[in-house]
């Protein structure tokens, strides 16, 4: 199902990051916590000190420092603060890096191939792809027109198909236009003929069709 996880790429190197920036966050949870402590403790005392109505029983000098140290206070609890949202989104971006390495299905289908298998390296550029997966309620085919012929191509235009191997007229699959490739490209060489024409350019026509009743196809048939 779309969603449902294909293959998990090695992360056990971003595991352990991930358990060090844990313990980051729970020390600048803990560190804010102290620093709004001595917020608190500071601004207090500066409360009780306006609180005094005669103000010659109270030092003007004192009174000064305590609030500065109220504005220190306040600088150290807004460093811890932003402390703790740095280690928290280095958290994140940690976990987001290893939710990434779970390569999941974007799409419900069916696993047509399996190209790597586990201990084997993951390449960003593989040759071939790991695991092929395609979604077979219904299948197309890619017809191959030369470009001499493109021009007698119309959009809607019906058509029928045999499976290679057997052109019994019974057998014959109706096709359901789909879209014409807008790009001509070169043809790929698909016979392995010494005399295949490699100059040769085609458009590309794509059908659908259902799997008749009482038959199997595959993908890739020809």
């Amino acid at each position: 199902q779309a969603g449902q996880p294909l293959l998990k790429i090695d992360g056990r190197e971003l595991s352990a990051q991930l358990v060090s920036q844990e313990a980051s966050v729970l020390v600048a949870k803990a560190t804010l916590d102290v620093r709004q402590a001595t917020l608190t403790k500071m601004q207090e005392m500066v409360d009780r000190l306006n609180a005094v109505d005669d103000k010659r029983a109270i030092s003007m000098d004192d009174l000064k420092n305590r609030k500065n140290d109220v504005l220190v206070a306040l600088a150290d609890h807004a460093a811890a603060k932003a402390q703790l949202i740095a280690a928290e989104a280095n958290l994140k971006s940690t976990q987001m890096l290893l939710e990434r390495l779970t390569v999941k299905a974007p799409r419900a289908g069916q696993i047509l191939q399996v190209n790597i298998r586990a201990g084997e390296y993951a390449s960003t550029q593989p040759r071939v792809a790991p695991i092929v997966l395609g979604d077979l309620s219904e299948l197309q085919v890619r017809t191959d027109i030369d470009e001499q012929n493109a021009v007698k191509v119309r959009p809607g235009q019906a058509a029928i198909a045999y499976i290679k191997g057997d052109t019994r007229r019974e057998n014959s699959i109706t096709l359901v236009f789909e879209r014409i490739e807008p790009y001509v490209i070169p043809k790929v060489s698909l016979t392995g003929s010494s005399t295949e024409r490699v100059d040769t350019r085609v458009l590309q026509v794509i059908y659908r069709l259902k799997i008749p009743e009482g038959r199997k196809l595959y993908v890739g048939q020809q």
